[in-house]
């Protein structure tokens, strides 16, 4: 378990909050990101801003995941993760892109980093939350959200990879978004 820069966090927080155009904006939280995933024991920085053969997708960061040592062995040894820091919240339509990018490479577990948080409420009956429960239903893919508060209150990796395992549950067993 390694412990997180509560400055560092801050920094890039604001940094991203503070920047002058999308682009820098997504940037740091994508930093930001790297930084909270790379610092967990088997997970390793893979690429950033990817895109794919024909061009159609860039994924955000990408790591890799020894689940042999990792302390999150219960996700894929791919992780996807989508960077948002938007003024509201991440609505369906970008909640279905993001699910089409890890279908169309067969991965089964992605991260959202929604800084402002998914449209609908949380029992998966209305907007960006059903189409994660849709996902779900239709062939098992399963999207975890982690919101501005979440990042805020990580001391330790530990706490990340908590937090994790707690959204996969709530979604898998209670199909609900936390």
């Amino acid at each position: 378990m390694a412990r997180y820069s509560q400055n560092r966090i801050t920094t890039l927080l604001r940094e991203s909050d503070n920047a002058p155009n999308t682009d820098v904006k997504g940037a740091k939280l994508e930093e930001l990101v790297s930084y909270l995933f790379d610092r967990i024991p088997g997970v390793a920085f893979h690429a950033a801003n990817t895109l794919d053969g024909v061009r159609a997708h860039e994924l955000d960061v990408i790591f890799t995941n020894d689940q042999r040592s990792s302390d999150l062995y219960f996700l894929d040894f791919i992780i996807i993760t989508e960077c948002k820091n938007t003024a509201n919240p991440i609505g369906s339509r970008d909640i279905r892109w993001f699910i089409n990018k890890l279908q169309d490479r067969g991965v089964k577990v992605g991260v959202l980093i929604s800084l402002s948080g998914i449209t609908g409420e949380a029992d998966g009956v209305s907007n960006a939350h059903s189409e994660i429960i849709n996902a779900l239903n239709r062939d098992g893919t399963k999207v975890l959200v982690i919101k501005r508060e979440d990042i805020e209150g990580f001391r330790t990796t530990n706490e990340l990879a908590e937090l994790l395992k707690r959204k996969i549950m709530k979604l898998t067993i209670e199909r609900t978004i936390e």
